[in-house]
């Protein structure tokens, strides 16, 4: 009778265990899926589009493209039936310059950012813009002049060339594609930006609305 009451009350400690042992299971497990659904629960932000406009207002002109440019131009001065040797006069300018250009974000206004349905920001930026050119006078120098032996040198004649060199670096400039280049990085700056704030998916157009495929 006694073996027989220990292997009963070893049989009923056994099933208390196990009890235990599945009502912890059955919490933990719980538990997990609670934190799973807390873990893919999906966040629903609202960007205000007029604290957008006023951050990116706040950059002001943004230069976002820059280019060294050479530039090798001569002036001439001639007269008719005088041969130059006698009253001619010419310069040759070497001339290297800097432009920088970008976009003057003070022009966006509130009509250029929507949000569509899907939740994008659309932005349309305003154009590029050459925004700086200078010429480098540290390596900017007179190559060659030749005043003929009947006339005086023009003294204001350096002054036009150097004029002429930056608008020449500025066209270069524009030819080798610098304004591209600046819509290119504007964009890619601004979208960080909105990123920044809250937006999570950014999409740029063109001054028709066209999108703008980078």
């Amino acid at each position: 009778m006694t073996r027989r009451r220990q292997i009963l009350t070893l049989l009923g400690a056994t099933a208390f265990i196990v009890a235990i042992a599945a009502a912890t299971v059955w919490f933990l497990v719980r538990r997990i899926d609670q934190a799973a659904v807390s873990a893919v629960t999906s966040k629903e932000e609202t960007v205000d589009l007029g604290t957008l406009v006023t951050r990116v207002r706040d950059l002001n002109r943004l230069e976002t493209a820059t280019m060294r440019v050479t530039s090798i131009s001569t002036i001439r001065q001639t007269y008719d039936l005088i041969p130059n040797a006698l009253a001619g006069d010419e310069l040759t300018l070497y001339a290297t310059g800097d432009v920088i250009a970008g976009v003057d974000l003070s022009l966006l206004k509130q009509e250029d950012v929507r949000r569509e349905s899907n939740g994008t920001i659309v932005v349309r930026l305003p154009p590029p813009q050459l925004l700086v050119s200078r010429i480098d006078n540290r390596t900017t120098r007179v190559t060659g002049r030749r005043t003929g032996v009947f006339r005086r040198a023009d003294v204001g004649m350096e002054g036009r060339a150097r004029q002429y060199a930056e608008q020449n670096i500025r066209n270069e400039a524009v030819h080798k594609g610098i304004l591209p280049l600046a819509q290119q990085n504007a964009e890619a700056r601004i979208a960080g930006l909105l990123h920044t704030l809250g937006a999570t998916k950014v999409r740029f157009v063109d001054a028709s609305n066209n999108p703008v495929v980078r």
